[in-house]
C-alpha cells in the first residue's frame, strides 16, 4: 500500500519567486499558468475530467494573492513543518483502517489568503479528493492550522477508502458509479462526509469540527423532512444546498450534521459493527441501520 505525501506547495514558491519582479496582477497570471501545468503533470494519470477539475480547483483556491504574502505564507507552511503533519496523519489513518490495496497521494498546495470559507469556515485548511488515487489539500496558516491539517488528511483519507470500494467518474456534469452507472445521490454524499467525519474524530480528538453538529433540536425538526424527501437527488447542486446549506431555507452544514448522525446513530444500534467495517457500507444500509430510517 502506499499513500504519499507530495509537498506542492514548495513548487508554487518557486513560481512565485520566479514571478516577484513582474508587476502585480502579471504574477498572479504567470502564478496561475504554471501551477495549471503543474497540476495538469500531476494528475495526468487521471481521467481528463478529473485532471480539469483539479487544475480548475487549485487555481481557484490560489485566488489573486499578493507574492510577498503568499511567500511569507509558504515560508509558515515550511516551517511549519506542513509535510511531515501530513505524513503523520496518514500513518495515523492507515493504522486504524489499513487498505493494502490503496495507492493514493495528497498533494498539499497553499490556500486563497483572502477567502473568508477558508480562513473562517475550514480553519485554514480545505480538502478535495478525485477519486480513489488523489486528494488536493489546500492550507493557508491560520491559528490552530497544523491541527486542522491533520484532521483534514484524516477525514480524506476515509475518502479515498470509498472512492476505491465505490469508484465514482463523472459523466453529464454528474459524479456516477463506475460499476453500476447510477449517478451519486444526496444520501451517498451525506454517508461519505458522515463516514469521513466519524473516522477523523476516532483518529484524533484535538479539533472541533462545527459542521458534525451545526442543528439544534428545533432545526433538526425543521429540516430534517425537508432533506429526507431529497435523499435521491443526484442534481449537484442540490446536494451542494443541502450538505452545505443556502443562507436561507436551508441552515450551514445541514446535510454534513445529519450524515455524522446517520452513521453515529448506526455504530449506536449495531453495537457488533466497528466504524472500520461501517465505512466499508453503501449510503442506504447505513441509513437502514440508524434512527433516521424511522423517522
Amino acid at each position: 500500500m502506499a499513500v504519499s505525501v507530495i509537498p506542492a506547495y514548495r513548487v508554487v514558491s518557486h513560481f512565485a519567486k520566479q514571478s516577484e519582479n513582474l508587476p502585480a496582477m502579471d504574477a498572479v497570471d504567470a502564478i496561475e499558468d504554471r501551477t495549471r501545468d503543474y497540476v495538469r503533470n500531476l494528475l495526468s494519470t487521471l481521467h481528463p475530467s478529473f485532471v480539469e477539475m483539479g487544475q480548475r480547483t487549485a487555481v481557484t483556491q490560489l485566488g489573486d494573492p499578493s507574492v510577498p504574502v503568499l511567500l511569507a505564507a509558504l515560508d509558515d507552511l515550511e516551517a511549519g513543518e506542513a509535510r511531515e503533519i501530513a505524513d503523520r496523519a496518514v500513518d495515523k489513518a492507515v493504522k486504524a483502517l489499513s487498505r493494502p490495496d490503496l495507492n493514493s497521494r495528497i498533494f498539499l498546495f497553499p490556500g486563497d489568503g483572502e477567502s473568508s470559507v477558508l480562513l473562517n469556515q475550514m480553519n485554514g485548511v480545505l480538502g478535495f479528493s478525485l477519486g480513489a488515487q488523489a486528494t488536493l489539500v489546500f492550507v493557508w496558516p491560520v491559528e490552530n492550522w497544523q491541527n486542522w491539517l491533520s484532521y483534514t488528511v484524516i477525514h480524506e483519507y476515509a475518502h479515498l477508502v470509498r472512492n476505491l470500494l465505490f469508484p465514482r467518474g463523472i459523466a453529464g456534469g454528474k459524479l456516477v458509479y463506475m460499476k453500476t452507472q447510477e449517478p451519486e445521490t444526496l444520501l451517498d454524499a451525506m454517508i461519505a462526509e458522515g463516514v469521513a467525519d466519524a473516522f477523523a474524530l476516532s483518529v484524533m480528538s484535538e479539533v472541533n469540527p462545527p459542521w458534525t453538529d451545526a442543528l439544534d433540536d428545533e432545526e433538526t425538526e425543521r429540516i430534517w423532512p425537508r432533506i429526507r424527501r431529497r435523499l435521491g437527488v443526484s442534481d449537484p447542486t442540490e446536494i451542494r444546498r443541502m450538505l452545505f446549506g443556502d443562507n436561507d431555507r436551508v441552515p450551514q452544514w445541514a446535510g454534513y450534521t445529519l450524515g455524522y448522525r446517520m452513521v453515529t446513530s448506526y455504530l449506536e444500534r449495531q453495537p457488533d459493527s466497528t466504524l472500520a467495517q461501517a465505512a466499508l457500507l453503501p449510503g442506504s444500509a447505513i441509513l437502514a441501520g440508524s434512527r433516521y430510517a424511522d423517522s
